[in-house]
């Protein structure tokens, strides 16, 4: 996930995922949801067959948390994981992932990484 400037950022003190839903409708779309220095958060609602290609964060470590739809994720090489509603995944600095939207469900995920860090996002 790229880098967020923190001026982009919603940084709310609460929001609502419904309510991030109902502004950006049913397209595919990226809301920043926070950013600092030390992390950012995003909420990503992509179409069935998006796709992100492999890649790696040496310097930032990532979490991953399913809300809709499913994802099959990819970690260093090994097998494949779908993951559904409710799946949380991580991936350490320095390990490659991809991921790409399964089913014919739309995919509504949150993304953490830490620390928030200009082009940290190495092709793998």
């Amino acid at each position: 996930m790229p880098f967020v400037d923190p001026a982009t950022a919603n940084n709310l003190t609460h929001d609502a995922i419904a309510a991030i839903k109902q502004r950006n409708g049913s397209g595919t779309w990226r809301e920043r949801v926070s950013a600092t220095a030390e992390h950012r958060s995003v909420l990503l609602h992509w179409a069935p067959g998006t796709a992100q290609a492999a890649h790696y964060h040496p310097d930032c470590e990532e979490v991953f948390v399913v809300h809709e739809g499913c994802a099959e994720f990819t970690f260093d090489g090994e097998q494949p994981v779908v993951a559904e509603p409710g799946a949380v995944l991580y991936a350490p600095r320095g390990s490659r992932h991809s991921l790409r939207v399964f089913g014919d469900q739309p995919l509504l995920m949150m993304c953490f990484l830490a620390p928030n860090l200009p082009d940290d996002e190495v092709p793998a």
